[in-house]
């Protein structure tokens, strides 16, 4: 058996504070759709999507307590996820580049 017990009660206060930061998160996420920032609508979103990520991930799911193996595997899944929204925002700016005036 283990050692250590866990009270789960110690951790309602950090569960409740998530609760409150998802939901503030959210709130701004529907808040900046309605922004009208073109395609930065999607970049804005998608940094909302990722905090919430972060904090889901973090807190409620115990990842920050975690082994470094699982930390490493993470950040290159956060890393392909950043380099795929560059490539994202590389092609929305080449397509935006390309566009001939009609004449």
């Amino acid at each position: 058996m283990s050692e250590e017990i866990h009270d789960p009660r110690k951790q309602v206060p950090a569960y409740v504070k998530v609760f409150g930061l998802l939901l503030l998160l959210a709130v701004i996420n529907v808040a900046a759709s309605y922004l009208p920032l073109g395609g930065g609508n999607i970049g804005v979103g998608l940094l909302v999507a990722g905090a919430q990520a972060i904090l889901a991930l973090g807190i409620l799911m115990h990842f920050f307590s975690e082994k470094k193996t699982v930390h490493h595997l993470m950040a290159l899944a956060i890393a392909s996820v950043v380099a795929l929204l560059v490539i994202f925002v590389c092609c929305y700016a080449d397509q935006l580049n390309s566009v001939t005036p009609v004449k």
